[in-house]
């Protein structure tokens, strides 16, 4: 995480009210900028190697795709619940 995007996050949860583990959800925001930046880039791989029949690439997309989903999950799992609580939704 750079520190500009960890600083304009933090401003952006404490601008609309947050008060409980700013850093701790800019972290995971930022995280989670990060990968879905990354999965978008990856399944334009994915469609690109598979486009050209090159299945061996298109596999290797798809292990660093299912690795770059698991991390995104991990930072979901950790910042839901408590955006869930400070915003006062309820989990679905």
């Amino acid at each position: 995480m750079t520190v500009q995007i960890g600083d304009e996050l933090n401003l952006a949860l404490t601008t609309v009210g947050f008060t409980e583990k700013v850093s701790l959800l800019a972290m995971h925001l930022s995280e989670i900028e990060e990968e879905a930046g990354n999965i978008l880039d990856l399944l334009t791989a994915l469609r690109a190697h598979t486009y050209r029949g090159d299945a061996a690439a298109g596999e290797e997309a798809l292990a660093e795709l299912t690795i770059a989903l698991e991390h995104l999950g991990h930072h979901l799992g950790e910042a839901l619940p408590d955006l869930q609580k400070q915003l006062t939704i309820e989990p679905e």
